[in-house]
């Protein structure tokens, strides 16, 4: 019964990101010795084709796939996701209140924020300890998810609060020339 909500809740997840244009790809999550992909294999993983759109997602995400263990990785293909250690990501994410996306991994401590894409440099997150995920190559798993680093990523602040948009960074220059 708990894997069946479980089942309809990453659908329905996939399916909102996807028809909001959110990038996202199918994440294989390895648990216990066996990965979904059926192969022996250590970290998560995307195992599939980047989705765009709400009717692929469908498709892509059945409400009861074949095998356990399929997640969503979203994919910073239009945004930029910082990842930050603790120490700068609750200052940042007091700063920015609810205007950015931000999401956090509890057991890792490390925040996420999903920013307009080239708006940080990566040599500033770098610096910070972070990591700056960036291009279509690059993702990250998708608030939901359970790993056994990061235990369950959680969203602080939900996309749909910021219309599905990431955080515009404004300066006091933007501000007084936009």
């Amino acid at each position: 019964m708990l894997d069946r909500y479980r089942h309809r809740k990453l659908h329905a997840n996939a399916v909102r990101y996807a028809a909001n244009g959110w990038p996202i790809a199918p994440l294989a999550i390895p648990r216990n010795g066996g990965c979904p992909c059926g192969k022996t294999c250590p970290d998560p993983h995307l195992v599939g084709e980047v989705v765009r759109d709400g009717y692929r997602a469908a498709a892509v995400w059945p409400e009861n796939p074949p095998t356990p263990n399929w997640e969503i990785a979203l994919v910073a293909e239009w945004f930029d996701v910082m990842e930050l250690p603790a120490e700068y990501g609750a200052v940042l994410n007091h700063r920015v209140k609810a205007g950015c996306p931000t999401a956090m991994a509890p057991a890792t401590r490390r925040w996420m924020f999903v920013v307009v894409q080239g708006s940080v440099a990566r040599e500033q997150v770098v610096g910070a300890g972070g990591v700056l995920r960036s291009g279509v190559r690059d993702w990250v798993p998708a608030p939901g998810t359970w790993t056994e680093e990061t235990g369950r990523i959680r969203w602080l602040v939900h996309p749909y609060l910021t219309e599905w948009r990431p955080y515009q960074r404004r300066d006091p220059i933007d501000l007084i020339f936009l």
